[in-house]
């Protein structure tokens, strides 16, 4: 009988201990952004508790496209890593590349496969040159000219002056080499 009382106090607390560490996601909020050409993307976001860890989980849509997903790493409020800008700068083979500003940095985003090799699809566009790996370098050397063929700088520069947008990070990355 003293195990039967136990086992009913004790069962709570274990339901609370195994359920509690599981991933949680909190509610998706969901907003959108329309640049001065028209383009209109979808973001939903939300927090995801994952003990002893939480993150923010990003997903971008244009139209019914998934143009991105990435997490937004450890938050300190979500917002902080949601997208405030976002344009279209071109398109080269299968990939789509898309310029995304957030609170926190500025990328070049990726839609496609870009490189078996080195597997990225988000590069931070402002990051110091003595900072990067040589991996790294190589990767900006390759996205840039990639970049430059496919979209010329005045071309470029345009797109980002009619979004209303600064191109001064994405051109100080276009002339990377």
């Amino acid at each position: 009988m003293r195990l039967k009382k136990a086992y009913f106090v004790f069962l709570p607390f274990l339901c609370i201990f195994f359920f509690g560490c599981a991933v949680q996601d909190y509610p998706t909020y969901t907003y959108q952004v329309v640049n001065g050409v028209g383009e209109d993307y979808l973001i939903n976001y939300c927090e995801q508790t994952n003990y002893p860890e939480n993150n923010t989980r990003v997903k971008v849509f244009r139209g019914k496209k998934k143009v991105m997903d990435y997490n937004g790493g450890s938050y300190a409020g979500c917002n902080s890593y949601t997208p405030s800008q976002i344009v279209f700068i071109c398109k080269s083979g299968d990939v789509d590349y898309y310029y995304l500003k957030s609170q926190l940095e500025e990328y070049l985003v990726a839609d496609g496969m870009v490189d078996l090799k080195t597997n990225y699809n988000m590069l931070v566009l402002n990051k110091n040159k003595a900072e990067m790996t040589e991996d790294e370098r190589k990767v900006y050397a390759k996205t840039s000219a990639t970049i430059r063929s496919a979209i010329s700088a005045e071309d470029a520069e345009k797109r980002f002056a009619d979004c209303g947008y600064s191109s001064s990070a994405f051109m100080t990355f276009y002339n990377y080499s």
